[in-house]
């Protein structure tokens, strides 16, 4: 019966110069991995369903040809050179380029990196693929955000964050589209890419396209997966016999302890009684536990001659280490393309996505610091609510009893465009496109008494804030282009206009009639209500131009010209004027390159343009007042009555912030596109930077916005691909590598060469760590030393940088930054007859973080802390100085030292190995596409901090996970 239903399909695949054939082409049923490869002779043969097969030819060099099977039985196939992957279409502002034609630095993500690595954020997909882009997952908590940016940090207190869009309208790093939904991400880095949207694009461009609709019958797809979260690594908290043993150090060295005979003396009763009977709680170990994260996504998506569409719903639920820590996310989104005739296209995309979020507050910087010697539960397992004997430690696990602590965010979002594509002839198109985004998003808070902030004294408090945010784009823009001869021009005009709207309503209350009500009903709070509301409304108006040409396919030329006026700054400089100018060479387009048999592809990029900057917050340039209270005496009360003061100064001056950007690049490809890769070096020098500077305190403010100072980036950075193996047997190779280096300095600041107070230092990155240098600690047999410093044995030593025998503050330097040195990222894909395999390799080197365990270290032993080497006459580590209940880690010199650390780690970020079904279990199913895949996500993390992920930047509260995880794939 099978056999009834399928046929053989011969032929032979040759190209134009080689007619006798060409072997090693792969011929793949489309849809499915059924396949084989021509032989010696370029010859084939291969079994294809009756109807509706389509043949797949392809092979390394050459152009991929498909063939509608259809009646016939043989098929022959000629291939053409793909010198260069001219067929690759990228996408960049306001249009689209073939990727020969690119003069930008941009980097594209597409096909199996856009849903290799099941995420929260489509955004995070890019991590370790796009050199230039550093991004980081900011903790372990369920819906946590990112951390990115695109070749480094430039201003110095306005935003950083580069400019996200979504179907050319602005959408933010706050990503909640699926990447099952997503075409492609383009990410533009230097200034030909990302002037054409002139203030938006300062800090780098990420053009996020979703997935339409292609001319065919219907096509259903739905990928689902689940998968289990477990603690990744965390820092050991000490036991209950070894905070003993700190605390009773502690006191030996002011000598209150010299045995357990002085235990009464230092410990409180019940604690002590605990200790004796081995009563005793890990409380990190009882608040964390397994999660989950699971997705599930349908889509059904289609066209014909007139009408196109794609539909999608997708449901996203994860639940984090931390009981009552979960985020849920319901969207559903709706593209659709109607040709109302040859020469006008309506289009749409609208999306719909409703939020659900649990939060939890970090109980993990309590836990970790109350005395361990208490029970969580009492004998019939309900947790005790004052665990360790005195009135006012409260159990970490208060929050988590039903309706005792409750921060929940509900978020809806309709996020949409309609745009109109007219081509009144075959030279001139025209778009018209409208976007609009709103969210209306609540989140409400309520505290029990003994919750962890509230605390056993304290009032009930119940708070709701109301957050509504609108933005409106309307964009118009005209593309001329036009072919003569040698001679290829296009010509692109437009404008630009968005206007955001942000309302927010907070009330809070505290002593509330009933715990029962919550947050839902403030009304009832005896006490303590504060109310605030608050609007803020800014535009942007823009006009800009961009003129390619190319000159016999290969030489380019790309100008940009583009004009922005923000609302945001000062009358007189609300306008800024923002050029680029870039030229391309096809070098492989040369007689010296044309006939090479090794060079396949190579090109070189110069481009060079200014951008700006007006990310700072509404009405800086009008002033402001904020709201002085007055207590006047009325008989035996006071009455309150309220005033205003001037609190912010007019920057009546503010202009922009503007970033001049030189790239230089080369695209290559050798051995018939067997090895690719390009190579950028850059360097961004951004003046009249949106700083936030202190000002006399004669003057009654503390501070002023005002165009001062420069920074610096300049960077080196390089992807390559390679296909490793691509034998007949069907078994395949690739390797994809990103390494990006980037040097972040300021060059100017204020006055001098450093700002103390902000922690700035011309020549370092701005993010820079000025310190003591610690050496180690005081041993016995250095009291003189130690004594000169007015020290003594077992506190910690520091470099006495200027030699003069003396520690000062100018004994102080820069340690380090949070800057990685590089950033690495290593893709092996491996593939045999369906099964696939995939290892991500990720790194980042150089950096210094702040670990919170490291700083945590409680010297005077009056609370617990991570478990630390620490110095005793016994013990003479130099490690961590002695403890000592006389003194407090905000009165121990040079105690800040102690939390500086390496935060470099390599971690295999994922593997993944799926099984496409063979074609002939497909039939059976009546289904085009299946496949089945097990991921295993940040198991393996490597660093110098012991039992931490330094991905994690040196915090304690909500780790980092790992995951576990199943999907699958399915296409009908």
């Amino acid at each position: 019966m099978a056999l009834a239903q399928t046929k053989v399909v011969t032929g032979r695949v040759t190209t134009p110069d080689d007619p006798e054939g060409l072997p090693g082409v792969s011929v793949v049923l489309k849809g499915t991995t059924t396949g084989t490869t021509t032989d010696l002779d370029g010859r084939y043969e291969i079994q294809v369903p009756n109807t509706g097969a389509t043949l797949v030819f392809s092979f390394i060099g050459f152009v991929t040809e498909e063939e509608a099977v259809e009646n016939r039985s043989q098929i022959d196939v000629q291939l053409s050179a793909q010198l260069q992957d001219l067929g690759e279409v990228v996408v960049v502002g306001y249009g689209v380029v073939k990727k020969s034609d690119l003069t930008g630095s941009v980097v594209s993500v597409r096909n199996e990196d856009l849903t290799a690595i099941p995420v929260t954020n489509a955004l995070e997909v890019m991590q370790g693929k796009v050199p230039g882009l550093d991004l980081t997952k900011s903790s372990g908590q369920a819906g946590a955000g990112l951390n990115l940016r695109i070749r480094g940090n430039r201003s110095l207190n306005a935003s950083n964050q580069p400019l996200v869009l979504v179907d050319g309208i602005i959408y933010g790093t706050s990503m909640d589209v699926n990447p099952n939904d997503i075409a492609s991400i383009e990410v533009l880095k230097d200034a030909a890419s990302t002037a054409i949207y002139g203030t938006l694009g300062a800090n780098g461009v990420i053009l996020i396209t979703t997935k339409r609709g292609s001319k065919g019958k219907a096509k259903v797809s739905l990928n689902s997966y689940y998968s289990v979260q477990s603690l990744e690594s965390y820092d050991h908290i000490m036991t209950a016999s070894e905070w003993v043993d700190l605390r009773r150090e502690s006191r030996r060295t002011v000598g209150e302890w010299s045995g357990p005979e002085d235990d009464a003396n230092i410990f409180v009763p019940q604690q002590l009684e605990n200790f004796q009977n081995g009563i005793y709680s890990d409380w990190a170990s009882e608040l964390l536990s397994n999660g989950s994260q699971q997705n599930h996504q349908v889509s059904v998506a289609g066209a014909d001659d007139k009408v196109s569409y794609y539909f999608s719903m997708e449901y996203f639920d994860e639940k984090s280490l931390f009981k009552n820590d979960e985020f849920e996310r319901y969207s559903g989104r709706m593209a659709v393309d109607y040709k109302v005739s040859p020469k006008l296209q309506l289009s749409t995309s609208l999306m719909y996505t409703l939020r659900d979020q649990d939060r939890r507050r970090d109980p993990l910087n309590w836990a970790n610091k109350i005395s361990p010697l208490g029970p969580a539960y009492d004998e019939e397992g309900n947790v005790i609510p004052l665990p360790l004997g005195d009135a006012t430690t409260v159990n970490p696990l208060n929050d988590e009893q039903p309706g005792n602590y409750v921060d929940n965010e509900v978020n809806r979002r309709f996020f949409g465009n309609i745009s109109l594509d007219w081509k009144p002839t075959t030279t001139v198109a025209f778009t018209s496109r409208l976007g609009l985004d709103n969210t209306n998003s609540r989140r409400g808070v309520f505290m029990g008494v003994n919750t962890i902030d509230v605390g056993p004294d304290g009032m009930t408090v119940a708070r709701a804030t109301n957050n509504l945010f609108s933005r409106l784009t309307w964009e118009n823009f005209a593309t001329y282009s036009k072919g003569f001869g040698d001679h290829d021009l296009q010509v692109l005009l437009g404008q630009s206009i968005w206007r955001t709207n942000s309302e927010s309503y907070f009330a809070e209350g505290l002593d509330l009639l009933s715990p029962t009500m919550l947050f839902y009903n403030l009304g009832a709070a005896q006490q303590g209500i504060r109310i605030n509301s608050s609007l803020s409304e800014s535009a942007l108006a823009s006009f800009f131009a961009r003129v390619n040409y190319k000159y016999k396919n290969k030489y380019l030329f790309n100008g940009v010209l583009r004009t922005d006026g923000s609302s945001v700054l000062a009358p007189g400089n609300k306008w800024g004027f923002f050029p680029s100018a870039a030229v391309s060479w096809i070098m492989k387009e040369e007689g010296f390159l044309a006939n090479s048999s090794t060079v396949s592809e190579m090109k070189m990029r110069l481009s060079y343009g200014v951008s700006g900057n007006s990310g700072v917050d509404p009405y800086q340039t009008l002033g402001g007042l904020s709201k002085s209270t007055y207590a006047w005496d009325q008989g035996s009360s006071e009455v309150a009555a309220f005033g205003y003061y001037p609190s912010l100064i007019a920057a009546s001056n503010l202009g922009w912030e503007e970033t001049a950007s030189l790239n230089i690049g080369l695209d290559f490809g050798f051995f018939n596109n067997r090895l690719t890769g390009t190579l950028d070096l850059y360097e961004q020098n951004t003046s009249g930077l949106l700083m936030e500077r202190a000002v006399p305190a004669t003057s009654g403010f503390t501070s002023s916005w005002d165009n001062i100072g420069k920074t610096r980036n300049r960077g080196v950075e390089v992807m390559l691909s390679s296909v490793n193996v691509d034998s007949r047997s069907g078994f395949s190779w690739n390797t994809d590598v990103t390494f990006a280096r980037n040097k972040e300095e300021i060059i100017e600041l204020v006055e001098g060469d450093r700002d103390l107070a902000n922690g700035w230092f011309v020549g370092y990155p701005i993010s820079s760590y000025f310190d003591y240098e610690k050496i180690g600690i005081w041993q016995l047999g250095e009291e003189s030393q130690a004594e000169q410093n007015q020290q003594v044995v077992g506190e910690i030593k520091v470099r006495d940088q200027d030699g003069d025998g003396i520690i000062t503050p100018d004994d102080r330097k820069i340690l380090g930054s949070n800057v990685p040195r590089f950033n690495l990222g290593i893709n092996n894909r491996f593939e045999f007859k369906g099964i696939d395999l995939t290892v991500f390799v990720f790194a980042r080197d150089g950096n210094m973080i702040v670990s919170e365990a490291y700083g945590s270290y409680k010297i005077d032993g009056r609370e617990n802390g991570p478990r630390v080497d620490y110095w005793t006459p016994e013990n003479p580590t130099n490690a961590y100085p002695r403890p000592n209940a006389g003194t407090s880690p905000g009165n121990a010199r040079y105690f800040s030292t102690l939390r500086y650390a390496d935060g470099s780690f390599i971690k295999i970020r994922d593997i993944t190995l799926g099984y496409n079904l063979p074609l002939s279990v497909l039939e059976k199913l009546s289904i085009s596409r299946l496949r089945v895949y097990a991921t295993a996500k940040n198991f393996f993390v490597w660093s110098n901090m012991d039992g931490y992920d330094p991905e994690r930047g040196g915090n304690l509260s909500f780790p980092m996970t790992r995951q576990l995880m199943l999907g699958i794939n399915v296409d009908l």
